[in-house]
Parts: C-alpha cells; sequence; structure tokens
C-alpha cells in the first residue's frame, strides 16, 4: 500500500515531464514555420515589420524572420508577363484615325518599389495601359498610315515605331513602379469605316506605281536587248558582207583565167562565144531587133567561126583588140 503510494507521485511527474517536453517541441515547430520564408524560383520576397518594409529577398531560397505578428513576408511573381491593352482610336500625321490594340511584356525589377507603389499585377496592368496609350498617341502623331499599312515594304515602320513606343514607357515604369517594360508591340490594326476607302485606295495607287515602275524597267531592258542584237547583226551582216566579197573577189579572179586559158587556147571561138553572150544580154528574151547582118556582132549569124584545124596557128599578139578585150572584162 505504502510502495503504491510513493510510486504514484514519482509517474504524475513524469507524465508532467512528457506533456511539457511535447509541448515545447510543439510549439518550436509552429514558431520555426512561422519564422521561416521559402522564396521560390521566379519570385521574390518584400519582408514587412508591423506592417514597414523593411529587406527585399530576391534570390530564391530558405530565408528566417521573426514570427508573424512581428515580420511578415510578402511574395512577389518577377516572371515575365504579358497583358493585351484595349483597343484605343490615334491619329496618323496624315489624319487618318485607327485604332490599335497592343500588348506588353513586363516584369517586376523592384520589387520594393513594386509593392509600394502598385501593390499587385492588375494595378501595374492599369498603369502600364495608361502610360502606353499616351505614348502610342505621340508616337503615331509623327507618321502616316503608310507606316503601318503597305505594299511597299520599305515605307513599313512598325518595328520602329513599336521600339520607340518601348523607349518612352520603360525609363518611367522602372523608375516610378519597379517594372521593367521589356517590348511593347502592335497586335491587331483596325479601322474606321471612312478610312477602309482611303486604304484601299492608297493600296491601289501603290500597285499602279509598282506595275508602272515594272513596265518601265522591262522597257528599259528590251530596248537594251533590241539595240544589242541590232549590233550582233550589223556585226554578223558586216563579216557576211567582207567573206562574200573574198569569195566574189577570188571566183572573178578564176573566172578571168579561165577565160584567159580558153582565150589562149582558141581566140576565134572565145570570140564566138563572148558574141553570143553579148547578143544574150542585148536582146533578152522574147525581143525582136531588125539590123543588118554584116554588121557587128551579128556577122555570126552569117558567118560562124572556122573550126580550129582548118585554122592557121594565130598567137596572142594576133587576137583582135576587142577579143582582148572581151577577154579581161567578163
Amino acid at each position: 500500500m505504502n510502495q503504491t503510494e510513493t510510486s504514484s507521485p514519482a509517474t504524475s511527474r513524469w507524465s508532467a515531464l512528457m506533456r511539457l517536453i511535447v509541448a515545447g517541441g510543439l510549439l518550436a515547430i509552429l514558431g520555426g514555420y512561422a519564422a521561416y520564408v521559402q522564396v521560390p524560383e521566379g519570385h521574390a520576397a518584400v519582408v514587412t515589420r508591423f506592417g514597414r518594409p523593411i529587406r527585399e529577398l530576391q534570390e530564391p531560397g530558405p530565408y528566417w524572420k521573426w514570427p508573424w505578428p512581428i515580420e511578415q513576408a510578402r511574395l512577389i511573381d518577377t516572371r515575365t508577363r504579358v497583358f493585351n491593352t484595349p483597343y484605343t482610336a490615334t491619329l496618323t500625321r496624315d489624319r487618318r484615325n485607327v485604332v490599335l490594340l497592343s500588348y506588353v511584356a513586363w516584369k517586376v525589377e523592384s520589387p520594393l518599389l513594386f509593392l509600394q507603389s502598385v501593390g499587385d499585377a492588375d494595378a501595374a496592368a492599369a498603369k502600364l495601359d495608361g502610360m502606353i496609350t499616351a505614348a502610342k498617341n505621340t508616337r503615331l502623331g509623327g507618321y502616316d498610315l503608310s507606316a503601318l499599312v503597305s505594299t511597299v515594304p520599305q515605307e513599313i515602320k512598325v518595328a520602329e515605331i513599336e521600339a520607340g513606343i518601348t523607349q518612352d514607357v520603360r525609363a518611367d515604369a522602372l523608375e516610378k513602379f519597379g517594372i521593367s517594360v521589356e517590348q511593347v508591340g502592335i497586335k491587331r490594326i483596325a479601322y474606321e469605316s471612312d478610312n477602309v476607302t482611303a486604304v484601299l485606295a492608297q493600296m491601289r495607287a501603290e500597285r499602279e506605281a509598282e506595275a508602272k515602275r515594272l513596265r518601265a524597267m522591262g522597257d528599259r531592258e528590251a530596248k537594251a536587248i533590241r539595240d544589242e542584237a541590232l549590233v550582233q547583226s550589223e556585226e554578223i551582216l558586216r563579216e557576211g558582207r567582207l567573206e562574200a566579197g573574198r569569195i566574189r573577189g577570188h571566183a572573178e579572179s578564176e573566172a578571168a583565167e579561165i577565160y584567159a586559158q580558153a582565150q589562149r587556147t582558141d581566140p576565134e571561138f572565145y570570140r564566138f562565144w563572148r558574141s553570143l553572150e553579148a547578143l544574150k544580154r542585148t536582146l533578152g528574151q522574147n525581143a525582136t531587133v531588125i539590123l543588118r547582118t554584116d554588121q557587128g556582132i551579128f556577122d555570126l549569124l552569117t558567118t560562124p567561126p572556122e573550126p580550129a584545124a582548118s585554122r592557121p596557128a594565130t598567137s596572142p599578139e594576133s587576137v583582135p583588140a576587142a577579143a582582148r578585150t572581151g577577154a579581161e572584162t567578163p
């Protein structure tokens, strides 16, 4: 009985000690969890003490802070975001009204300034929308409509306009809101009904101008080809005439040699043959001539030449002058 009463207080003290240890462990776990901050990849954190920002945690990893309500960590997404601005109407330099849909790629560069100035992504989008609208109106006021829509690639300046808008809003967004604007682009271009006719007329005029340019280029090339062909044809004809002259001269030389050889062989027959050729050229075809037959070359009609065998040999010196002249002139 006394032994049971003696062990009962010891057991009670041990049980109370265990309860205290367990309670302390739970409190330690809860306190450690409340003081632990895990910053994931692509995020940053701003630690506030009693609502006042005291430090930034921009690198991913574990961090410690005082438990709530002393300190509190606000996670901020620092990854690049994209949002589309509403359709906004603006005027170009040539007084054309266009409606543009733009997009913006941005990210948080300074988490503390972002938290203090805008607080969340929706408020940041609203701020950027106003800045981009103002920048679009300013930039497009320096360009004609052909810088946005044209059939001539050299006239399109969309990339230049986008770069200018990005440059206009980047510095202010970073300084005022801690936001880095990486890109501003034009996603879609629309027109009011009054501008559709003007756009179509402009495109038609550009196409006609391009067609005229191509036709003029074709005419120049065709003229150059014709001139070159004419020069080549004249060169070919000149060479042909030179070659024909050489061939004709050679043939005439050979003919003269043949005539001379025929004259030397049989002068009387040669004179007879040449006289016949002269008659052919003189009378022609279907000609009627009444002349005396004992005159000139017509004596051949009544007195033909004697055969060579019955004629005495005649030296070239004794050949009549008329025969020699005929041999020299075919």
